[in-house]
């Protein structure tokens, strides 16, 4: 598989497909035979190319899943070679997708002795389906793609990454956060939840997804958009809580929750609805997230309580501002009652400069409430 020759071709196949509607005449143009085969070709590709290339699960600069630029380019025509024979090219990655889950869920129940090369390139091929399933995701909203005749081929592809998500923080799995492919995989899943959000969870799409929640309730129970967005900020607070180490992590995720938190004002109230959202807001502290202990992640913080601030500052209570500060109070009055030799110390500098990143992020938060 040449990846430095797969932009020019998929772009080519894209092109011809969406050139379909404008041909005159009734000369055959065999696309629709040759599409899927291309489609599959690519997808199997990308499959087997986990196998043979990035088994040893070290960092890798050429490859796609470490190069979000080069990722970009493979995947930027693909959606619409999917969508064009999109009930064929949806059940090919279902019969993908299924043995992977089975084979990663019973991978969770096993030792963590077991095979980890293994179960490096199981996380690697699902995190390239992730991937696909995203992109095909993002293009929703497209002019030419008909929304209501594949709404629910998109809900049966939305449903097995959903699915994925309950699997990837159980058993052997919630021990595997320090892994380069377990942190590729989670990346994928947090890209996929945007795209996803911005079809079918945003205001606009409120009112106009009735089918693909009807499949969903019916495959996973997820009945209406609070449901969703509990299980989405729920994947939020385990990356901030689990990711300690991992900046980038922390980044994507970070960006996902200011993208739900700083939507439109219906939105937010919906999250402040949510038991995982409160539980965040209530317990901000570095013994729950570790990554504001790790000065790797420091510039982090600052986005983290702008958030929190965006959301303390939707409701109108000065009990509760005053609940959320305690921590950072509590942590002040620690600084003031050190030694005066201890302020030379890196322990008492982390802490100070922590203490105005996230006091800067809650200003930041005051400012846009007030403007």
């Amino acid at each position: 598989w040449a990846s430095n020759s797969v932009y020019y071709l998929l772009s080519l196949w894209s092109r011809l497909v969406t050139s379909v509607p404008y041909l005159k005449g009734d000369t055959p143009s065999l696309l629709d035979e040759t599409v899927p085969k291309i489609t599959e070709g690519f997808i199997t590709s990308r499959i087997n190319s986990v196998q043979a290339s990035f088994a040893d699960n070290s960092p890798d600069p050429d490859n796609p899943l470490e190069n979000a630029e080069s990722l970009q380019d493979q995947l930027e025509s693909l959606p619409y070679l999917c969508r064009f024979k999109y009930e064929s090219c949806s059940l090919f990655i279902i019969n993908i997708m299924e043995p992977l889950l089975q084979a990663y869920t019973a991978r969770s129940r096993l030792p963590a002795s077991g095979d980890a090369a293994e179960l490096s390139v199981i996380e690697g091929q699902i995190a390239w389906m992730v991937h696909i399933i995203a992109a095909i995701l993002k293009i929703r909203q497209t002019v030419g793609c008909s929304q209501d005749s594949q709404e629910l081929f998109d809900a049966e592809l939305a449903a097995r990454v959903l699915q994925l998500i309950n699997i990837t923080d159980t058993g052997v799995h919630a021990q595997r956060y320090q892994e380069i492919s377990k942190q590729r995989l989670d990346r994928a899943i947090l890209i996929f939840v945007q795209n996803f959000r911005r079809s079918y969870v945003g205001d606009q799409a409120m009112h106009a997804s009735k089918q693909l929640y009807a499949r969903l309730s019916e495959l996973l129970g997820l009945t209406d958009h609070l449901v969703l967005l509990n299980v989405i900020v729920g994947k939020i607070a385990t990356n901030l809580k689990c990711y300690a180490e991992c900046e980038d992590v922390i980044d994507h995720t970070l960006s996902l929750f200011q993208e739900l938190a700083s939507g439109s004002y219906m939105t937010g109230k919906l999250l402040l609805k949510l038991e995982s959202t409160k539980f965040i807001i209530a317990n901000h502290s570095r013994e729950n997230f570790p990554f504001l202990e790790e000065y790797r992640c420091v510039r982090s913080r600052t986005n983290f309580y702008y958030i929190l601030g965006c959301l303390v500052f939707m409701e109108d209570g000065p009990v509760k501002f005053r609940s959320f500060m305690e921590p950072l109070l509590q942590v002040a009055v620690n600084l003031e009652a050190s030694a005066d030799a201890a302020f030379r110390t890196d322990v008492v500098k982390y802490a100070f400069t922590g203490l105005m990143r996230d006091l800067r992020g809650i200003a930041m938060a005051t400012n846009r409430c007030i403007l």
